[in-house]
């Protein structure tokens, strides 16, 4: 049986009600060792971390478990690695809405049995998560799970947060995210990128939007690397119509001048030559230029 050690964000007013109800139900339901609640990304991360260095550094059934959303699972993941660790702690997830990037999370839209399949589970699978080293913005190490962004991407974001904040609604209706988007498109300015890999050396100076990809699945429990996970996409500035083609049609018929794939390798550079705003996971990582080496690593998680 395993040892859960929970951390819950205690979402505002604009949480649902399903979500509450949730989360009072893991509480009376799962057996865990502690319960750890915070209120921002700052405070998920310090408990992690103090989580990290209080467990003992050994082969254990402790495992994290994560309520909230794909930002919550980073801040944990990010504290977590702080700590040097021989044995690291594996992670266990339940996002709170559908709204998730973490592939393994998406068989959990219907969550009654979920609780009874995490306690069955023995072993850790290893996933692939990427690493982010220098300049973002400021001089840092992070990891991510799912995504990197820098541009319009997290400028819509900025938007849609500040839309939730100030009008009050928990969910966008269709008009107005529509409304955001068209607003975040002809705002954002286009920034040069360059990108120095080992298998092509690009710059990129009408960039509209720039996303590291992390691709990879579940490894097998000797937590073994593929060759490469990393993929990263950039999008050249465009018309509002090739724009709505693109996201329709998934950039399938987006053309080669337009959309640039490169598979990275570790220790490959990225460089952004302009402030623009940047997210990690969904979670803001500020404003300003970027220039960072990627790399990827295996982190064990009770799935």
């Amino acid at each position: 049986m395993p040892d859960f050690h929970i951390i819950n964000i205690v979402q505002d007013k604009h949480q649902d009600i399903q979500s509450a109800d949730f989360v009072s139900h893991v509480k009376n339901s799962l057996k865990f060792v502690s319960w750890h609640e915070a209120t921002f990304d700052a405070e998920i991360t310090f408990i992690a971390k103090k989580l990290a260095k209080n467990l003992p550094d050994e082969s254990s059934n402790h495992v994290i478990l994560v309520l909230g959303n794909d930002n919550t699972l980073n801040a944990v993941l990010n504290g977590l690695l702080s700590v040097e660790r021989q044995h690291q702690l594996p992670i266990s997830y339940i996002p709170l809405d559908l709204h998730t990037n973490f592939t393994p999370a998406l068989y959990l839209k219907d969550k009654t049995n979920i609780l009874p399949q995490l306690q069955q589970i023995h072993h850790p699978k290893f996933l692939n998560i990427g690493k982010i080293c220098g300049d973002i913005p400021k001089q840092q190490t992070k990891y991510f799970i799912s995504s990197v962004g820098i541009g319009f991407d997290t400028a819509l974001t900025e938007y849609k947060k500040n839309s939730i904040k100030n009008t009050s609604p928990f969910k966008l209706n269709i008009l107005k995210n529509h409304f955001l988007t068209t607003k975040a498109f002809f705002n954002q300015k286009s920034f040069p990128v360059t990108i120095n890999a080992c298998s092509e050396y690009l710059q990129l100076p009408n960039s509209f939007l720039l996303t590291l990809k992390n691709k990879a699945t579940a490894t097998s429990t000797t937590g073994n690397l593929p060759e490469t996970s990393i993929e990263i996409i950039v999008l050249r500035k465009m018309k509002m119509m090739q724009f709505v083609t693109g996201i329709i049609f998934n950039h399938k018929y987006l053309r080669s001048n337009i959309i640039h794939h490169v598979n990275l390798s570790p220790g490959d550079a990225i460089h952004v030559h302009d402030i623009q705003p940047g997210h990690i996971d969904g979670g803001l990582l500020g404003n300003g230029s970027f220039s960072f080496n990627v790399d990827q690593q295996s982190y064990p998680f009770w799935i």
